[in-house]
């Protein structure tokens, strides 16, 4: 860890990764078809309004063929920071919208997740092109509002698994609670690719902008 203290900003600058890639299990459970009630609209059939993720650009093409709002959705316990436990993709009936999330019940048993289990409630994000939908927790999507992360320089990966708070308290425990620290700017290794995403409360340039390392 590297800590700069500029007496006349106060400004606080931390730079660490926080761990090796996990890239989820690629074999899911095919969908539980013993409870569906809806199957798939019929050719020509007006798409309903109360559904806007059947619409959604990120998410069209990834639905099940035979149930509209049944997708595939990278589920964790947390990053690699947090927990050993490796994402697995799981099958997920999405039934509304939480903000910029989408919610969603768990139609799977999770192989070897703790924190989720079948028929739960799940919140996630449409990942942009090339990455599946993630999940994300409420705590995350709270915080998220105060944070700005530069997408991975890898893969394109926009968000983290874990809130910015619990990855702080575990890399550098001994900031949490702090009030006099102007500014907290720390590098994180991207969970999907193993790339690096840049993490900051305060808005940060483009990664062509070197000033942050």
């Amino acid at each position: 860890m590297r800590v700069l203290v500029l007496p006349c900003l106060a400004v606080l600058s931390l730079v660490s990764g926080c761990g090796k890639s996990s890239k989820p299990d690629a074999t899911a459970d095919k969908p539980v078809q013993s409870d569906r009630s809806e199957k798939k609209d019929r050719a020509g059939d007006p798409v309903k309004t109360d559904k806007p993720w059947r619409t959604d650009p990120l998410l069209v093409g990834r639905f099940h063929p035979d149930y509209p709002d049944d997708i595939q959705v990278t589920v964790q316990d947390g990053g690699p920071r947090l927990t050993k436990h490796v994402p697995e993709s799981m099958w997920v009936r999405v039934t509304g919208q939480a903000g910029k999330a989408y919610r969603g019940t768990l139609l799977n048993k999770p192989h070897n997740l703790t924190s989720v289990r079948e028929g739960d409630e799940i919140l996630f994000l449409a990942g942009p092109k090339g990455i599946d939908p993630f999940r994300v927790t409420p705590k995350y999507m709270q915080e998220r509002k105060r944070w700005h992360i530069l997408p991975c320089r890898k893969c394109g990966m926009p968000e983290l698994f874990d809130a910015p708070s619990d990855l702080i308290a575990v890399i550098f425990p001994k900031l949490t609670g702090r009030k006099d620290i102007e500014e907290m700017k720390f590098t994180c290794f991207c969970q999907l690719c193993g790339g690096v995403q840049l993490v900051s409360d305060k808005p940060i340039k483009g990664w062509d902008d070197r000033s942050h390392r």
